[in-house]
């Protein structure tokens, strides 16, 4: 693996918040950034992901964050 693609967009989505009046006012759903370290080339980085990229780098292996003990 030469270079980690890590994709997902800048900016959050947007939508409203809705009370029990149904009066709506505009919000910004923010990603759920996790700090984890990835090893690319035999190199470690600490990088901030959302949780949802998280679980595919687990399962392609390239990160070290909740390994199972072998």
């Amino acid at each position: 693996m030469s270079k980690l693609a890590l994709k997902f967009p800048r900016t959050a989505s947007i939508g409203n918040t809705v009370s029990h009046a149904k009066n709506r006012h505009s919000r910004a759903f923010k990603y759920n950034l996790q700090t984890v370290t990835v090893v690319e080339d035999g190199k470690k980085m600490r990088l901030r992901v959302p949780a949802k990229l998280l679980k595919t780098l687990k399962k392609a292996g390239v990160t070290t964050h909740h390994q199972k003990a072998d």
